[in-house]
């Protein structure tokens, strides 16, 4: 009888499943808005237990009762991880200033003031269920984050106000924003984008615009050129109220018009001057 040779299965292995990143910012966050309301004269207060439920050895603060700073809101702004499990989290903390005959500090009127604090927060990672946060000590108050420097626009042709590109872009935002009109017909072919809806926005006006080519100015021309172009914007509410915003496009020319093939919103703005008269209304073409 031939040998039968019997080749041992082998075990199978499964990759072990990665470890979270436990970003401890939203812990912060919340600790920082708890411990911001807590008073240590009411040590046995919901929000003085839920300090300790993230922080168990950290002392509350003595607020005054009828003056001072009112707590907003916390954000989390930034957050650094100084090793494995360690954090630094800066979270800032808005507030309205509260004056000595007691009004609420959300009357009109009321200054606002933000302060920042850094919160160092030991985060526990794991493969399963929630992160585990501790916050090691109080917050330190901090000075804010300086502005960062800008780089320059690269959006320095600016548009007239009767070009073929600002009439175009006029349309398309009454279409996205004031619901005037179908979007779709101010796209390019393949470009797909949806109309913001609930706005409130009853008319929008283009107030300026700049390009990064000077083929943007004048004629359309032919088909398949394509421009970058920032747009500002003011939409107008039904209470009269205005909101100015901007937005980064690319155009792309076709069969003589201007077409929306991207919509970049957020992206950097330029430093210019107010909006001048010779804005335009968008309507529908």
């Amino acid at each position: 009888m031939p040998r039968t040779v019997v080749a041992a299965a082998q075990p199978k292995t499964t990759a072990p499943s990665p470890l979270r990143t436990a970003d401890p910012a939203g812990a912060a966050a919340l600790f920082c808005d708890l411990w911001l309301r807590s008073d240590a004269a009411q040590a046995d207060s919901s929000t003085a237990r839920a300090v300790h439920a993230l922080a168990p050895s950290v002392a509350l603060p003595n607020p005054a009762a009828k003056t001072g700073q009112v707590l907003q809101r916390t954000v989390a702004v930034r957050s650094v991880r100084l090793s494995e499990g360690r954090w630094s989290v800066v979270v800032a903390a808005q507030f309205t200033v509260r004056d000595d005959t007691g009004k609420p500090a959300e009357a009109s009127g009321a200054p606002t003031v933000v302060r920042y604090f850094a919160v160092p927060v030991v985060a526990a990672e794991g493969t399963s269920g929630p992160a585990a946060f501790t916050v090691t000590s109080a917050p330190a108050q901090i000075a804010g984050p300086e502005p960062a420097t800008v780089a320059a626009s690269r959006y320095v042709k600016p548009l007239p106000a009767d070009g073929a590109l600002v009439s175009s872009l006029g349309a398309f935002f009454d279409a996205y924003l004031a619901g005037v009109g179908e979007v779709a017909r101010y796209l390019s072919p393949g470009t797909q984008l949806n109309a913001v809806s609930a706005t409130g926005y009853k008319a929008v006006r283009v107030d300026q615009a700049a390009a990064d080519s000077e083929k943007a100015i004048g004629a359309v021309p032919g088909d398949g050129t394509r421009v970058h172009i920032q747009a500002r914007v003011t939409a107008t509410d039904a209470t009269a109220g205005r909101w100015p915003l901007v937005y980064t496009l690319d155009m792309t020319a076709r069969s003589g018009r201007w077409e929306l093939t991207a919509l970049e919103a957020g992206a950097p703005a330029k430093d210019s001057p107010s909006p001048t008269s010779s804005a335009i209304a968008g309507g529908a073409q």
